[in-house]
């Protein structure tokens, strides 16, 4: 009995792109003919033709299978979508843009078979990427390691294959603010790393700008890191230290030369100083705060509208 594999892609306004994709994913499934394979194509509220096309696709491929989200619920809610529906020994989840090549999967099925659980794409070269967006990745991984103890291997993509109890395991997790790389990564089976070129999009333009980006670099460094808060706790050491010493110094120089604080200025500087350390703090705890508050909601991570197939 064949294996079977899932392929995973969340869509958002990819219309330009899909009919090029699912070839390519036909070409990959043809030269891999000992596997049975699935399609899970997770429509992420697009508000272009992406839907329809992927219905047209589906009428000539029963192994393509459509979910329709409600709305928008982001990447990681559409793969968590997929993974919940997925039956596979084993889940390749992708990008629909291309710049996760479909070839590569022929490597990660052969790193799989060799015992490991989690094979992810590690980028070499990236391109049509701006010099911005390499730095901000490069950024990322040097403070998210920095924080996680290596948590996050370098360069590594969100393009992966993941086997069956990586993917029970995952599901069982019902955090509501997900950063899926962070999640596979922290189960602790083990991975390997497989190199490849990142190739510029196939067509259209990227629907991750920078907002998007950092929103998602955010929640995977305060998903995986309490050293912010260690850190506030540290600086508010810090500074009262600091101003213990400053005390202490102010009340020797009055009493051994009469002096007093010299004007007002430094005064004002120095208050300005702490509330912008106070406020940066109050920030911090803000932002495991909302993320708190969004776990006690308890809302899905993902919302079906329909299924093709499912």
């Amino acid at each position: 009995m064949k294996k079977k594999i899932s392929v995973i892609v969340p869509i958002f306004n990819e219309e330009e792109v899909l009919r090029e994709l699912v070839l390519r994913l036909d070409k990959m499934r043809g030269k891999e003919s000992r596997y049975e394979f699935e399609f899970i194509m997770v429509e992420n509220g697009s508000h272009d033709g992406s839907y329809g096309i992927l219905k047209e696709e589906r009428q000539t491929r029963p192994y393509l299978k459509i979910i329709r989200l409600s709305k928008n619920f982001f990447a990681d809610g559409a793969i968590t979508a997929g993974l919940h529906y997925a039956k596979g020994d084993a889940a390749v989840i992708m990008n629909a843009d291309l710049q996760d090549p479909p070839e590569l999967i022929t490597e990660f099925l052969t790193k799989w078979e060799e015992g490991y659980d989690i094979v992810y794409g590690r980028i070499k070269r990236r391109y049509g990427e701006s010099v911005l967006r390499k730095v901000c990745s490069s950024l990322f991984y040097v403070i998210i390691n920095a924080l996680t103890k290596g948590l996050f291997p370098r360069n590594a993509s969100d393009f992966r294959l993941i086997s069956r109890k990586v993917i029970d395991t995952v599901k069982a997790m019902n955090e509501t603010n997900r950063f899926m790389r962070g999640m596979i990564a922290w189960t602790g089976y083990s991975q390997v790393g497989v190199e490849f070129e990142r190739p510029a999009r196939f067509a259209g333009k990227s629907k991750s700008g920078f907002r998007d980006v950092f929103k998602v670099a955010l929640n995977g460094i305060f998903s995986f890191s309490y050293f912010p808060l260690t850190f506030t706790t540290f600086m508010g050491i810090f500074m009262s230290l600091a101003s213990f010493a400053l005390m202490i110094m102010f009340l020797a120089l009055f009493l051994a030369y009469g002096r007093t604080v010299p004007g007002h200025a430094s005064v004002i500087v120095c208050m300005l100083f702490l509330f912008g350390i106070l406020f940066f703090i109050l920030g911090i705890i803000g932002e495991y705060l909302a993320r708190i508050y969004d776990e006690a909601k308890g809302r899905p991570n993902f919302i079906v509208s329909e299924t093709e197939g499912i």
